[in-house]
């Protein structure tokens, strides 16, 4: 079943409130945009207390520009409104958090809250950018700008994570999302400052697209900000992007999770519409592993009535797609294509992995079908990532990942056999994969209950 990931807010932020959603989800969301450094620590202290295990991300402030209003501002149609610093103005001048990326002066317009507001460019620098309102709304704080073509500068990009890192060392997460990822090496980069922690990389913006290759293969994980990705590209080319994206995503077995307006009408009343069913259909058909909830259940007093929807519909729409061929590609550099293509064609088979980097754990989710998985592993940054995965996952905590690892998995699939042989399956696959003085040892095999009777 696709898994929940929800947003915790003002609304959200009491321990009865955390209490109630963890009933439902133990994947939890914090965004590092909003509220103070001392209000993170305490909500994730309340999750802790109520789930040791829960899955925390905090979504770390990239260097997109949002607006530093602290109250809301009215805005309406044609009026001219300024972004940014501009010095003896008559227009309405919008202060910003981050200074303006690098764009074409050339483009016609830009906007505001993830593509919500739009405005007809009138005049820009380096400093500013002036537009002419489209529409009338209420401009509330810290939204993001976004400028169609933008290209971020990766030097600045690293200094503000690695700064919002230090500040946040002693906070009890499990992953970081980095904002506005346009390349691999600067996930790699961070990887060296946190390796103890999940990098989840956002693609939203026309570089980190065209690079979203290597953006995949460097990160634990993709999220699609399908709110910044369309603005930034134009809504004309957001359902392409995102098929490329998460086959790319599936195809290197990495989990994939679909952020913004997933459920947007619940924020206001208890139904979703049908626009938002059919997209979140297309979410599970593709093989999204999380749905995740911002305002949904941030800012909305509807926020467990929404996550009860969700929970149920993934649930029946899940098991309709369970029998789904996909097209099989072998992942990475697998030295086993003709076993994998066996397991792929063996429907339900189970699979045992025993893996101390998490390998083999991708090349059994890029199978792409639904079978149960039995990971034993003694590496806590994969038992963190497997609680992603849609995929029925059993993790199996071990002390060490031993040499002898024939002799050491059947050990551990004699001492959980009811376990690993799910449903009373006959057959099972067992795959091993790991280190051995710096060279990758890889064995597959294909076993029958009764050789562990």
């Amino acid at each position: 079943m696709t898994n929940i990931l929800a947003t915790i807010g003002p609304v959200s932020e009491s321990t009865k409130a955390i209490k109630s959603i963890v009933m439902k989800t133990n994947l939890f969301r914090l965004n590092g945009s909003h509220n103070t450094l001392e209000w993170h620590f305490d909500v994730v202290k309340k999750i802790r207390n109520l789930c040791p295990n829960a899955f925390i991300l905090m979504d770390i402030p990239g260097i997109k520009p949002r607006t530093a209003n602290s109250e809301s501002i009215s805005i309406n149609r044609n009026d001219i409104i300024t972004f940014g610093n501009k010095k003896k103005s008559s227009e309405i001048i919008i202060p910003l958090t981050k200074p303006l990326p690098y764009f074409n002066h050339r483009l016609r317009e830009f906007s505001i809250n993830d593509g919500q507001y739009f405005f007809e460019l009138i005049n820009s620098n380096l400093n500013f950018i002036t537009g002419k309102s489209k529409s009338n709304f209420q401009l509330l704080p810290k939204k993001g700008l976004n400028i169609p073509g933008s290209l971020y500068d990766e030097n600045k990009q690293k200094k503000v994570y690695i700064n919002f890192i230090n500040n946040i060392k002693n906070l009890d997460i499990d992953a970081l999302g980095l904002s506005f990822v346009q390349t691999g090496d600067l996930v790699e980069e961070i990887k060296k400052v946190v390796p103890h922690l999940l990098l989840i990389s956002k693609i939203e913006n026309s570089e980190g697209l065209k690079r979203k290759n290597e953006i995949i293969k460097s990160s634990d994980g993709i999220m699609i900000d399908r709110g910044d990705l369309a603005a930034e590209i134009g809504n004309h080319f957001l359902f392409n992007a995102v098929e490329h994206i998460s086959e790319e995503t599936k195809k290197n077995g990495k989990p994939l999770i679909m952020a913004t307006e997933n459920l947007n009408s619940m924020i206001d009343r208890l139904q979703p519409s049908k626009s938002e069913i059919i997209s979140l259909g297309h979410s599970l058909s593709i093989g999204v592993d999380c749905i995740m909830l911002s305002e949904e259940t941030a800012t909305s007093v509807n926020f467990l009535n929404t996550i009860k929807w969700l929970k149920n519909y993934s649930k029946k729409q899940f098991q309709s797609l369970e029998s789904k061929k996909y097209n099989f590609s072998v992942f990475g550099d697998n030295k086993f294509p003709e076993l994998w293509s066996a397991v792929h064609q063996i429907e339900g088979l189970p699979i045992v992995l025993l893996s101390k980097s998490g390998y083999s754990l991708l090349q059994a989710i890029s199978l792409r079908q639904s079978r149960c998985i039995t990971l034993f592993t003694d590496n806590k940054k994969i038992i963190n990532l497997a609680k992603l995965f849609r995929n029925k996952i059993n993790v199996i905590k071990i002390s060490s990942v031993e040499k002898n690892t024939s002799n050491q998995i059947r050990k551990c699939i004699n001492k959980y056999k009811s376990l690993v042989f799910d449903n009373n399956q006959k057959l099972i696959a067992i795959y091993v994969s790991h280190y051995i003085n710096k060279v990758r040892a890889n064995n597959f095999s294909l076993f029958n209950r009764d050789d562990f009777d």
